[in-house]
């Protein structure tokens, strides 16, 4: 009885899609350690964690989201448009606390009326954060007039030395990275407030029947996308050292098949911030090796579209499934 048990339980965690994932990962990094002499190469590590760290930041909102049912397409926008919000204040003087705070500041607010009109207004999601990531972009266009391809520069070191210092060899925004997602994952799996999401996700109606707040809920879900998705782009404007029109476009796709693949759902109800990380690590060792093996980049949407159509078929499929377990199919 006990060995069945144990059996249940193994072969319950082989199923899980954070498992899968990071099966995935490791079988990646060993191929590419054996195929490409250059992937242990110091700078190509420094490349990977550049850009797992941003990215990995951002997905933890998104995932969050993900598990209440709810998604941001607007967060590369936010992301793009913090940035340069920061920068701008920069190069007018502004203390580096007071610019970082204000471009912080600028993700919470995009992600408070994106929470208001979802959870108060009841808007779709999509049509909210779709339009979201118009108006921000555009916003962006409008603070960039006149100052050409490369945008804002010439920013304080000490705000640059947020993108480029190491600590034991590591880079600060990889370390940040490393505990968001340690504490979030606390947060959502130990706390009472964070397992609230779930059953929010699994089914909002019976939630709700309950007592959980669904509108307090979701604008604060959206806020955190917002900020972390803000924080991202201040700490890749100053890894970059520049703020320009082109950082976090097409972000927001890589970032929802990131947590799709790390174990999250558009029905809601499932995922974790471990999942978001190992989604994030996945799609960065895939566009690595690309550029490793010297692939035509064009290969890179084919295979980037092939896993997005899979998983969404994956997710599709949840969807049905849940629908006929509560008697709507």
């Amino acid at each position: 009885m006990l060995k069945l048990k144990e059996q249940q339980k193994l072969t319950s965690l082989l199923m899980k899609k954070e498992f899968i994932t990071f099966a995935l990962v490791l079988i990646i990094i060993i191929f590419l350690m054996i195929s490409s002499p250059y992937f242990l190469n110091g700078n190509n590590l420094d490349s990977l964690q550049t850009s797992i760290a941003p990215s990995t930041i951002i997905a933890i909102g998104m995932m969050i989201l993900l598990i209440t049912g709810m998604f941001d397409l607007s967060v590369g926008s936010v992301m793009g448009l913090s940035g340069v919000v920061t920068a701008m204040f920069l190069t007018l003087n502004v203390p580096v606390a007071v610019a970082v705070l204000l471009g912080l500041l600028c993700g919470v607010l995009l992600g408070f009326i994106n929470g208001l009109l979802v959870a108060v207004a009841g808007v779709n999601p999509l049509i909210t954060t779709i339009g979201m990531m118009y108006m921000a972009r555009g916003i962006s266009e409008v603070l960039l007039v006149g100052k050409g391809r490369e945008g804002y520069r010439n920013f304080p070191k000490s705000f640059i030395n947020m993108g480029t210092g190491k600590f034991l060899g590591i880079y600060y925004m990889f370390w940040i990275m490393v505990i968001l997602v340690i504490l979030s994952q606390i947060v959502i799996s130990r706390f009472k407030e964070g397992r609230k999401l779930y059953y929010i996700g699994g089914n909002a109606e019976a939630a709700s029947l309950m007592g959980f707040n669904l509108v307090k809920t979701r604008i604060v879900t959206f806020v955190i996308s917002g900020a972390l998705a803000a924080f991202a782009g201040i700490i890749s404007t100053a890894r970059f050292e520049m703020a320009n029109r082109y950082m976090g476009q097409g972000m927001h796709m890589n970032i929802v098949i990131a947590c799709l693949i790390g174990g999250g759902s558009l029905i809601g109800g499932q995922g974790s911030v471990t999942g978001a990380l190992l989604g994030v690590t996945f799609m960065a060792l895939l566009n690595n090796s690309f550029n490793l093996l010297e692939i035509d980049p064009q290969w890179q949407n084919v295979v980037i579209g092939f896993i997005l159509m899979a998983v969404v078929t994956s997710d599709g499929y949840l969807v049905i499934r849940k629908k006929r377990a509560f008697g709507k199919m």
